[in-house]
C-alpha cells in the first residue's frame, strides 16, 4: 500500500463555503477541501477561473453562510487538478 505523503489531512467543506476575492468582492467559487496549508475552489465562472492563474496571490474571504463564518487569508495559486484549482496559505507580507 503507498505511503500518504501529505503533510495535512484533508477535510472537506459544507457544500456553501465559497472564496470570494478580497479586493472587489467577486465570488470566487466554492471550497471544497482546506488542510493546514490550503485548499481546493472551484471556480464560478470564467473571470473567477483569470482571477485564479496558477501563480496569482490574492486575498481572499471564506464566507460560510450558514454559520456566519468569514475569513480572510493570503493565497498563492499553486496547481490546477481537473475543475479546481489548489491554493497555498502565504504570508500577508508576500501577497500582492
Amino acid at each position: 500500500m503507498p505511503e500518504d505523503r501529505r503533510q495535512f489531512d484533508r477535510l472537506q467543506l459544507s457544500e456553501d463555503a465559497f472564496a470570494i476575492d478580497h479586493a472587489d468582492g467577486a465570488q470566487l467559487g466554492r471550497v471544497a477541501q482546506a488542510s493546514g496549508g490550503g485548499f481546493l475552489i472551484y471556480p464560478a465562472t470564467p473571470l473567477a477561473v483569470g482571477k485564479l492563474a496558477v501563480g496569482n496571490r490574492l486575498r481572499i474571504s471564506i464566507q460560510e453562510p450558514g454559520s456566519m463564518a468569514v475569513n480572510t487569508l493570503d493565497v498563492e495559486v499553486r496547481y490546477r487538478q481537473g475543475e479546481a484549482l489548489g491554493v497555498q496559505f502565504v504570508s500577508s507580507q508576500n501577497a500582492t
